[in-house]
């Protein structure tokens, strides 16, 4: 299985509409622990990623999109030489998503599980 991101909001009518993301992929789902909950993330106190390791998905709206992009660049700055382009490419998506979605405020969302 693998860890999927959505980016979306919630128009005037209650209704969900999908923002289109170049690449959906996250990493794969031993990640949730090994990765985005790992000892660096929570060394570095985030609050976020580390939800992965035990909720199916994380969501982010509004202000909380903030911190999302915030985690997203901490964990930027741990990678190492040899995993940096599979990290960069799925941090890229997460924060490709957060762009898409914060425009649309407290309606914007972008969810990772």
């Amino acid at each position: 299985m693998t860890l999927g991101i959505d980016a979306y909001y919630i128009d005037d009518h209650g209704k969900q509409v999908d923002l289109p993301l170049s690449s959906a992929l996250g990493g794969v789902e031993s990640t949730r622990y090994s990765f985005y909950a790992g000892e660096k993330a929570i060394a570095a106190g985030l609050v976020l990623f580390p939800l992965l390791a035990t909720e199916m998905w994380i969501e982010a709206r509004g202000a909380e999109l903030a911190i999302l992009k915030r985690e997203a660049h901490v964990m930027l700055g741990f990678l190492e030489d040899k995993e940096r382009a599979y990290w960069e490419f799925r941090l890229g998506n997460i924060l490709e998503a957060i762009e898409l979605a914060t425009p649309y405020g407290e309606n914007g969302i972008v969810s990772i599980g």
